[in-house]
């Protein structure tokens, strides 16, 4: 669980600005966003083949 500690001092808002880039580094917003709607386990081995395609690995 992620906690922000408001410094002495310091606006709310930019204790919210931290809090919103710490739950970005941890990648707690794009998890929330894939779980918002069901994928279809064939669409998500679809968009993985689709991702590891485009990618270029060198040599």
């Amino acid at each position: 669980m992620l906690t922000v500690i408001i410094r002495s001092n310091e606006p709310f808002d930019k204790a919210v600005r931290r809090f919103e880039t710490e739950c970005k580094k941890a990648g707690i917003i794009r998890t929330v966003q894939q779980k918002m709607y069901y994928e279809k386990p064939s669409r998500k081995r679809y968009l993985n083949k689709q991702k590891h395609k485009n990618k270029r690995y060198p040599g």
